[in-house]
């Protein structure tokens, strides 16, 4: 006998369940009365069991979601709905639309909404479950979506979405032919969910709207033509699924009703045309932004004559819109940002459709190359967005745009504009929401009492003229979250109200002012987020923070007192104050900041040591909690300092017991302080990630522990300055970061990067922080780049022994400093392999021995000092050596007494005294003067002897004027001759 198929035993068995929970339902009178008299409010027994055993899988319900799944009517729980005619579970929609993709850094109140836990597979017992929705909750448990879902055939809706799902989507949701809707999008951090065979999608004829977005289908062969068996399709999304081929045609399509394709973010790396989309006429909305796509715009575009949005930007497209544009009257929004347009803005805007000038909403031109003048603005009465910014548009702004009463964003910065922007061009905009005039040359001119028909939400006017003072108009913004005006040209106090009126704010950057002044005592009433004031003329004590704060940056002014005592504000990410005047000790309160990355402190007048943060106290101020595995790892008894910079003051003690606990340190900077003792031997077990360590004159002493040659990611070590005694550590091999010529970038946490992206985009500014290294003699800003550099300085020491021959395998070294030691023995003849070596400072050493020949190979060298040791020989030349220090090569030298050669005045033994003294030199140089001289003399009395005897000899003019005749009679001869020879016909004689 046959054995039974598996997926035939498991139908006969769901067949089995629904027939045995119809014989359990209660025999009922159906009437058009409701749900709730028919079923006297209870629901079939049997479902209510099966709903108890999903919520049994449930292991976490922070936000009680499932508080009300008790009592006998499960058809009233949250999220449940029962068929008002048969009494039977229907929908379940438990949907969590407070799901955010980043884990990183989130409030209390939002990691606390999803359920998690395991779906299970007793809903196989709710036969007629329509709609179901789970989506936005981590019920996934990193697993691929269970084969069993493919078994409930009634569902006509299902949304899976955003659910921590990996793994292969399995084919058995191809069972599912009654499905309308299927959202199974992924667009969720970490996890990992693939397809490579999509043909199980066919099936699904009913299908009216289909979402794998982030569904890995790079390998799925035939994608298309499985979406072309799908003929009610009416919106598709396949955003950033790895397609990396593009279809021509499909010859013949069944996509007639589709309205909505979403493919954007998906590597395509082909010409815009042909693509089979281009014959899908009944297209409303087609986003193909960030595919690769290259070439001029299709002409194709006029045949889709339903459009209303169009979303090319983000690719490599070149040239002007086609004029077939004109054909799309029912257009609505247009994003083309970010490709190479070019051409004139006027151009651009008369090839816009005339005829959907009173329904288009959007038009998205920014960084496309677009030159010109806004000459006038069209009448473009249904316009609310208007992005031009980052091109190359010059001129004033024309008035008329104050006539755009739908206008909700104008983004026109990063341009030459120029001129006034006055009360005029804001007469009509009631609705305006968002302006951007940053990195542009307007003036903002308006009478200080002048009332905005607007209420903004964001305003950016970085670098265009606000000042002197701050507006006045500014105040009646109440609603504003963004506001930048760095380097705006302000100056005086901030007024009192500019605090209260942007209380609620998210983000306020006046940073790169002349902004004096004191600020308000305690800004605690806030709820800004954000807070950038670096660059100006503040004075006074720092304010209490707000509790919501995260980036704060009050940096390069004239602040005093010390810091405050809710420094560690519970969101706080980055504190940047370096460069005031600070005093104080640095308050225990960073213990209780979880979330901070980065902690700048350089250039005050700081004393003591850093506080004790116990282990105790972090866990309180740390507590643990059931969210994913990546907030659990934040919230340990470690503190998430990745940056701690507190470079020239006055702090002093030990080395800091509290940077046990920074197992996540990136860059640390002690220098220019007053610790003391000795270097702990746990620095490398604590600190693995650290890639800069600077200790520079500070009291330290001791031996340099040889475990710091374990900190693998290291790739700055500065211990100038310092009391270390005792040998180099002979293990330099294990500095793997300094072992290799090749950056990877990918692999360097920077934690400095989310200043940097705010600073680049918002405020327009370069990066802020007191990252600076001592090279070649110099203070040296390299903020950023400073992940570019590898250095090892431990001049100013009293290192003894010699210098290890491992340093020559230290290839991607840039500078090394071991100068101000008492190093002996010979230069490592090996140093000559550091090819990218652009310093080299070994002077004031007790070296001795010749300098190696390898020096000479260096070609990056820049800045070479090996004076003041017990070197002897013949100075190495050639090639880069000769081209150091040309004003004063020999101070490189200097203090050497048995060195010799070139550039030092002092010869060799065997060197040729004609090639080495200088005065044999001059006289050589004098005696070949006298020969080319007496030659010339020669040459021009014997010229002169032939013609005067010519002049004055009748018999030798003749004989010489007869010979020249004869030599051209010959020559002459000789030459018709030959030329008869060469062109004579063929045949003749």
């Amino acid at each position: 006998m046959a054995a039974t198929p598996p997926s035939s035993f498991h139908g006969a068995a769901i067949t089995a369940m629904c027939l045995l929970l119809f014989f359990l339902v209660p025999t009922v009178t159906v009437s058009p009365v409701s749900g709730a008299e028919t079923f006297n409010g209870s629901c079939i027994a049997a479902e209510r069991g099966t709903l108890l055993s999903f919520k049994a899988g449930v292991t976490s319900d922070p936000s009680r979601l499932l508080k009300s799944w008790r009592g006998e009517d499960c058809c009233k729980w949250y999220g449940a709905s029962c068929s008002s005619r048969t009494g039977h579970v229907v929908k379940l929609d438990l949907r969590n639309d407070f799901f955010v993709e980043d884990f990183d850094g989130l409030h209390d109140d939002q990691a606390v909404h999803w359920l998690r836990g395991q779906i299970s597979s007793s809903l196989l017992s709710l036969c007629h479950l329509k709609h179901l929705d789970l989506s936005g909750n981590i019920l996934g448990g990193n697993m691929s979506i269970p084969e069993f879902i493919g078994s409930l055939k009634s569902l006509t809706y299902l949304d899976l979405s955003n659910m921590n799902f990996s793994g292969r989507v399995p084919p058995q949701l191809g069972n599912l032919t009654k499905l309308a809707y299927l959202d199974i999008n992924n667009d969720i951090l970490d996890a990992y969910a693939f397809s490579s065979d999509v043909s199980w999608l066919a099936s699904l004829h009913s299908l009216e709207y289909l979402d794998m977005s982030y569904v890995n289908l790079s390998v799925a062969v035939g994608w298309v033509h499985a979406v072309n068996k799908l003929p009610n399709l009416r919106g598709l999304y396949l955003i950033n699924c790895g397609l990396n081929s593009s279809i021509p045609s499909l010859g013949h399509h069944n996509l007639t009703v589709l309205e909505e394709l979403r493919l954007s973010h998906n590597p395509f790396n082909s010409p815009t045309a042909p693509n089979w989309y281009w014959d899908v006429t009944s297209l409303k909305v087609l986003d193909i932004e960030k595919c690769e796509l290259s070439g001029p715009f299709p002409d194709e575009l006029g045949n889709l004559t339903m459009f209303e949005a169009l979303d090319m930007g983000w690719n490599s497209i070149e040239g002007m819109i086609p004029a077939t544009l004109k054909n799309l009257c029912r257009l609505q929004a247009v994003y083309l940002a970010e490709n190479n347009i070019g051409g004139d803005v006027t151009d651009l805007i008369e090839r816009l459709p005339n005829c959907s000038w009173n329904s288009l909403q959007e038009l998205i031109l920014f960084e496309t190359n677009i030159t010109g003048t806004l000459k006038s603005v069209p009448n473009l009465t249904a316009l609310s967005t208007l992005f031009l910014m980052k091109n190359h548009l010059s001129g004033s702004v024309p008035v008329e745009i104050g006539t755009l009463n739908y206008l909700a964003e104008l983004h026109i910065g990063n341009n030459n504009f120029s001129g006034v922007i006055s009360e005029t061009h804001f007469s009509g905009l009631a609705n305006l929401k968002s302006i951007d005039f940053s990195q542009t040359y307007l003036e903002v001119k308006v009478d200080s009492d002048w009332e905005p028909p607007f209420n903004l939400d964001r305003a950016f006017l970085s670098s265009c003229h606000l000042g002197p003072q701050i507006p006045n108009w500014l105040q009646w913004q109440k609603s504003i979250s963004y506001l930048v005006m760095s380097d705006a040209g302000l100056i005086g106090k901030i007024p009192d109200w500019f605090w209260t009126t942007f209380s609620n704010a998210w983000l306020l950057d006046l940073s790169y002012n002349q902004i004096s002044g004191e600020l308000p005592l305690s800004l605690e009433f806030m709820s800004v987020e954000e807070l950038f004031l670096q660059s100006n003329h503040l004075i006074g004590s720092i304010p209490q923070l707000p509790r919501s704060i995260k980036l704060l940056d009050i940096s390069e002014n004239s602040l005093s007192g010390h810091l405050p005592s809710n420094l560690g504000a519970p969101y706080l990410h980055v504190v940047v104050l370096f460069s005031n005047c600070i005093t104080g000790i640095i308050p225990y309160s960073i213990c209780q900041s979880p979330h901070l990355r980065i902690l700048d402190l350089s250039n005050n007048l700081l004393t003591g040591g850093l506080p004790g943060c116990g282990k105790e106290e972090l866990k309180q101020n740390n507590p643990s909690s059931s969210n994913s595995s990546r907030i659990n790892s934040a919230n340990s008894s470690s503190l998430g300092i990745r940056a701690l910079l507190l470079r020239n003051n006055s702090l002093s003690g030990g080395f800091p017991l509290l940077l046990k606990q920074f197992q996540n340190l990136v860059f640390l900077d002690l220098s220019q302080n007053r610790f003391s003792r000795k270097l702990p031997t746990w620095i490398s077990e604590s600190m693995q990630r650290l890639l800069m360590l600077q200790l520079r004159s500070n009291n330290l002493s001791g031996h340099i522990p040889i475990e710091i040659t374990c900190i693998f990611s290291l790739r700055i070590l500065d211990l100038a300055n310092n009391s270390f005694s005792g040998v180099m550590p002979r293990s330099l091999e294990n500095l793997k970061a300094l072992t290799t010529t090749v950056v990877a970038l990918d692999t360097i946490d920077n934690p400095f990067q989310e200043l940097y992206e705010y600073t680049s985009t918002a405020s327009g500014q370069s990066n802020n922080d007191s990252l600076s290294l001592v090279i070649k003699g110099q203070v040296l800003e390299y903020g950023k780049n400073a992940i570019y550099l590898k250095s090892i300085d431990l001049s100013c020491n009293r290192l003894a022994g010699q210098i290890p021959e491992e340093l020559g395998s230290l290839l991607g070294l840039i500078n090394l400093n071991l100068s101000s030691n008492f190093l002996s023995g010979n230069i490592p003849y090996k140093i000559g392999n550091l090819q990218l070596l652009e310093s080299l400072d070994l002077s004031n050493n007790l070296l001795f021995g010749e300098i190696p020949q390898g020096l000479s190979d260096l070609t990056s060298l820049s800045c070479l000092n090996l004076s003041y040791n017990n070197l002897s020989g013949r100075i190495p030349s050639g090639h880069q050596l000769d081209t150091l220090k040309t004003d004063d090569p020999t101070s490189m030298y200097i203090g050497n007494p048995g060195l010799c050669g070139h550039p030092l005045p002092k010869a060799c033994p065997g060197d040729n005294p004609a090639q080495e003294d200088p005065a044999r030199w001059h006289e050589d140089d004098s005696t070949q003067m006298d020969f080319h001289l007496g030659l010339t003399v020669g040459f021009l009395a014997g010229l002169w002897i032939i013609f005067c005897g010519l002049f004055f000899k009748k018999t030798w003019r003749y004989a010489y004027f007869s010979l020249c005749d004869k030599l051209y009679d010959k020559v002459h001869v000789f030459f018709v001759v030959t030329w008869k020879q060469w062109f004579r016909k063929p045949g003749t004689n």
